[in-house]
């Protein structure tokens, strides 16, 4: 079987056992991941979620297309990842923009260990975990502080709308058809 590939078993109810084949996607496998994870005890996600692996899991999460291919730094970056309408315009190779996540990783993170566990807040959570392909001049706006950045490096703002919006740094129309 290939990537990630899962066998499930299940009775039509005649007695004629069926099989079904279903091919994890790269985002299904660290959503499953995750949910392991975060419902051990206690004291392990709590020793966990302070790593490097931890960190590593949930930006891996968009460094890959669903079927495992390398996504970032990569030229078929433009094909699966939006980018803003700046990024677009400067012809740019997807390896030369900057991946900005629209919610910082600490803030992810958070969310994670504060939710219900459920591999369905867990997915909610990360789907929000978008990246965003902008350029280092966007970048620096978003990471700098105050006054020649906006100082969201690492939080949203106050508002509580995504750090792209706050930003006015627009996604070009041509992808938002992109997904992993």
């Amino acid at each position: 079987m290939g990537f990630g590939s899962t066998v499930s078993s299940w009775s039509s109810g005649d007695g004629c056992a069926m099989r079904i084949i279903h091919k994890m996607t790269h985002q299904e496998a660290i959503i499953e991941t995750l949910h392991r994870i975060l419902t051990q005890k206690d004291e392990i996600v709590r020793v966990f979620s302070r790593g490097n692996p931890f960190d590593k899991l949930l930006r891996s999460y968009d460094q890959f297309t669903s079927t495992g291919l390398p996504l970032y730094k990569s030229k078929r970056g433009k094909d699966h990842y939006r980018y803003s309408r700046k990024a677009a315009e400067s012809k740019l190779e997807a390896s030369e923009l900057y991946g900005e996540h629209r919610v910082p990783l600490s803030i992810i993170r958070q969310r994670l260990l504060e939710c219900d566990r459920s591999v369905g807040s867990i997915k909610t959570i990360m789907e929000s975990n978008e990246v965003v392909l902008i350029t280092k001049e966007e970048q620096r706006l978003l990471d700098l502080k105050e006054p020649t950045g906006l100082g969201l490096r690492s939080k949203i703002p106050k508002c509580g709308t995504d750090r792209l919006e706050f930003a006015n740094i627009e996604v070009a129309q041509e992808s938002l058809g992109n997904k992993l």
